[in-house]
């Protein structure tokens, strides 16, 4: 699934009044980073607290092709130091320098968050190496060491700019923009009783993410990520039964955040993770439920049997999760099993958000695109009893005004789709559409003919989602039988 992500401008600038040759250097002539708060930030640090008294982004200024000389200079390094903001629109270099730009070469900058005054930590610390010795003036690249993560780790949420090149100017000298983005993914399970009676949950395993890896971040393409030994599960054994009756004994209508540990949240919180491909996410044996990546054990308190379920889910076919990108998981206890909802949208722009819904199979001549019923495996194929249409039903929550469509894959002559596109209403997210047979003489049955199906999501900015993954993750198959 590929998100649009729009990058944070962030501002630092030069304070100071240093001379060079026993003259002031002009405002026009210094190196100036400047700011742009125009875009909103949606993440673990917003365009407003990353502009928090003290916090600091440490700027690497690669020099080449300079002819002449500066004392402070380290070999290409014509900048190595961090910039602080101190509550105005200039960030100030942290050791008060003033930076003239050079009468040749060419400048290219590089920059990633040094310090969270909030968190008071460091990269360096976090990481627990120096970050800037992973640099590499030669690749562009900045390597990051191999880190475990569990729920419990420190929320630091490392961002880092890419190359912004600039020649010397021959006028007066522009700022130059540092566009920040997010090296981590993000996270948020959220359990919500749906059914009218309580549910005694005894415990969920989360164990398919992958929670210690290291990474190199190209200043020109995505992160790479590398995934080292180490213990699969970023909430491996998250074992819920330990906590209180009163809180693991959720009424109708009640939700716990299973990461943040809290009861009766309105919305999930996130946590980071780091990015995944599809081959982390996936189970390594679908027709195997045990390898699925979620476990929840759970009972009705109305059942005086007391006779315990396991649920077995797994995340969406195709899913990755993404550098920049929030993940929001809802596991909906209903009267019959657990319904996984989910929402994905970039950290820093919401026009984009949107979510899916699936909803439990009913008869054969029924068809619905779902993950599993809790702890039976579904069918994936309904075939035709003689010309009786099949009905499908799904549901889309957000973005409202973006328009889902269904394209037909397979013998598409056989079939028809209808309505095979509509407009996603908030307030009537649920749809149904018909599969009819073509029972036309001259068509040739010999053998069964097969249809699948496509789905896809035009969002009201003009772009469209392959949502197939979300929507039909089971792969159903709809099948006319052979005369």
């Amino acid at each position: 699934m590929k998100k649009a992500v729009l990058y944070i401008i962030t501002a630092l600038a030069l304070l100071s009044s240093c001379r060079k040759n026993g003259t002031e250097v002009p405002e026009k002539d210094r190196i100036q980073i400047s700011a742009d708060e125009g875009v909103t930030q949606k993440a673990l640090i917003t365009s407003t607290t990353l502009k928090t008294v003290d916090n600091r982004l440490h700027v690497l200024d690669v020099l080449t092709g300079f002819t002449g000389s500066a004392s402070w200079m380290s070999g290409d390094y014509y900048i190595d130091e961090d910039v602080v903001y101190n509550g105005t629109v200039i960030w100030g270099y942290q050791s008060g320098r003033i930076y003239p730009w050079t009468t040749d070469g060419s400048h290219q900058f590089y920059s990633w968050l040094s310090y969270d005054k909030n968190l008071n930590l460091t990269a360096d610390t976090f990481f627990g190496t120096t970050i800037k010795n992973g640099f590499s003036t030669t690749n562009r690249t900045l390597s990051i060491p191999a880190l475990e993560m569990t729920t419990e780790t420190d929320q630091f949420d490392f961002l880092y700019a890419n190359t912004s090149a600039y020649p010397m100017p021959r006028t007066d000298a522009s700022s130059v923009p540092l566009s920040l983005q997010h090296m981590f993914s993000a996270i948020s399970i959220l359990l919500r009783n749906e059914a009218q009676d309580e549910i005694i949950v005894h415990r969920v395993v989360v164990e398919g993410l992958k929670n210690k890896k290291s990474a190199v971040l190209s200043f020109v393409r995505p992160p790479e990520t590398t995934t080292l030994p180490a213990s699969a599960g970023f909430v491996n054994n998250a074992y819920y039964y330990a906590l209180p009756t009163a809180t693991k004994t959720l009424t109708y209508g009640q939700t716990y955040d299973l990461l943040a540990r809290v009861k009766n949240a309105s919305v999930g919180e996130y946590r980071l993770i780091w990015p995944q491909s599809v081959e982390d996410v996936a189970p390594s044996d679908v027709e195997d439920l045990s390898t699925y990546p979620i476990t929840v054990y759970y009972e009705y308190s109305s059942d005086e049997d007391h006779i315990q379920h396991t649920a077995h889910l797994r995340f969406p076919e195709g899913m990755s999760f993404d550098a920049g990108t929030r993940y929001a998981f809802t596991l909906l206890f209903t009267q019959k099993h657990i319904q996984l909802t989910f929402r994905v949208d970039p950290w820093n722009y919401n026009l984009n958000e949107w979510s899916f819904r699936e909803q439990s199979i009913g008869e054969c001549t029924e068809l619905d695109f779902k993950d599993n019923d809790g702890y039976d495996k579904p069918s994936k194929t309904c075939r035709f009893v003689g010309g009786t249409p099949i009905k499908g039903t799904f549901s889309i929550v957000d973005p409202p005004g973006a328009v889902w469509s269904i394209e037909p894959v397979g013998d598409v002559e056989y079939f028809t789709i209808s309505p095979n596109q509509g407009t996603v209403d908030h307030e009537n997210p649920d749809y149904e559409f018909y599969i009819y047979p073509n029972l036309d003489p001259s068509l040739d049955r010999t053998t069964d003919k097969k249809l699948k199906f496509n789905f896809y999501v035009r969002f009201t900015d003009g772009n469209t989602h392959a949502a197939n993954s979300e929507l039909n993750r089971d792969d159903w198959t709809v099948i006319l039988p052979k005369n």
